[in-house]
């Protein structure tokens, strides 16, 4: 709620001070979203169905991507003394206050808190993910799973393949309408132009969570939504090497897939819900996570310089090379997820059958990490 306040706010702006502290309240009141909604996700579904939930909440990106180069493009037609940008902010930061009311009001955020279900229903909701062994809400701030997760390995993997993710993104998500007016269309055109690329997206990003829980496989996934961006530059590079659009239709072909790596930051979300054990450690987790995305978008900003336009060749050649960067990373990732397995594997062969089952049950709920429990798989 504050955060679509924040953005209305926007409409009163008439300086760049003014935008400048709009600007960094919003990225303070969006910081919290996704890491908390990955929680939420792995505290209510099991491992083989948070891939689809997690792709149900970042969708929301590629849609808007469509509905608001609809709006903005619908606003571009006001010419009266209010600048329709600020009818755009106005307009979807009203939207976004009345979801957040909505969210606070009906969103649990754990099964033992839902008030809407008896106590029999909560139970049934904890049995539901007891297989997941990654344990549910603690309120307690445990030092020692901060420290886990800082000198885990597999933690700062995943913070680099967040970052290489992003870096593209920040430069795409801000350059992409440029880059359309640089194929020839107008600014309006651009708008209007962007929106089959959300759309390509939605698709993406949907397909991409249902195919990975049906698979039981993040890693893959991610090559498919990552090699359509990598053909899109190197189309964008081949098709406009200096400026001069050489097959229009090429090159917009070539943005409508600009946007596709998209869902393997979403499947790298969704790898932290179900390859991270220990409330304090997925909250830590998480947490970097996100600070990874935003260091990246900083960085993706850089990519795309004024005084390559129109060309950006720089900016279209750090796309392939940070996605390339980022298919090494999720090869060294699924590795090590494997060779983790196969240790839990061998240290539960060490220990009887008889006592496996009871050791089980404790650990589900025990509040352990993905490295204290022996139980524990990881998904590739």
């Amino acid at each position: 709620m504050l955060w679509g306040i924040v953005l209305a706010a926007h409409a009163a702006c008439t300086s760049f001070a003014g935008l400048a502290i709009c600007r960094t309240l919003l990225g303070v009141f969006e910081a919290c979203v996704a890491p908390i909604l990955v929680l939420i996700i792995a505290m209510w579904y099991k491992k083989e169905e948070q891939g689809r939930r997690v792709s149900w909440f970042y969708v929301c990106n590629s849609i808007t991507q469509i509905v608001g180069g609809a709006v903005a493009y619908g606003a571009s037609f006001a010419h009266g003394s209010f600048a329709s940008w600020r009818i755009f902010y106005i307009a979807i930061g009203a939207l976004t206050v009345v979801c957040g009311a909505l969210v606070a009001f009906l969103l649990p955020d754990s099964p033992v808190r839902a008030k809407r279900f008896t106590d029999g229903e909560k139970v049934a909701a904890l049995l539901r993910v007891r297989a997941n062994q990654s344990g549910t809400q603690n309120e307690h701030l445990k030092k020692s799973q901060i420290l886990s997760a800082l000198k885990d390995t597999r933690v700062w993997l995943i913070c680099l393949a967040t970052m290489l993710t992003s870096i593209p993104n920040g430069g795409i998500s801000n350059f992409s309408s440029i880059l359309l007016t640089t194929f020839g269309y107008t600014s309006q055109q651009a708008l209007i132009m962007s929106m089959p690329a959300g759309a390509i997206g939605v698709v993406f990003v949907l397909f991409s969570g249902w195919l990975s829980d049906k698979l039981n496989d993040r890693s893959i996934v991610m090559f498919i939504c990552i090699l359509p961006t990598i053909l899109s530059a190197a189309l964008m590079i081949g098709l406009d090497p200096k400026g001069i659009p050489l097959n229009k239709s090429g090159l917009l072909a070539a943005s409508f897939l600009s946007g596709t790596f998209g869902a393997a930051f979403m499947l790298l979300l969704a790898w932290n819900a179900s390859n991270v054990a220990g409330h304090t450690k997925k909250v830590t987790v998480n947490a970097l996570t996100l600070v990874s995305f935003a260091l990246g978008n900083i960085l993706g900003t850089q990519t795309f310089q004024q005084k390559e336009a129109p060309g950006y060749i720089s900016g279209k050649f750090s796309i392939i090379v940070t996605l390339g960067l980022l298919s090494f990373v999720i090869v060294g990732l699924r590795l090590m997820n494997d060779r983790l397995n196969k240790q839990n594997e061998a240290k539960l062969s060490e220990i009887p059958q008889t006592e496996q089952k009871a050791m089980r049950e404790k650990m589900a709920f025990a509040d352990r990490t993905d490295r204290e429990n022996v139980f524990f798989k990881y998904t590739h």
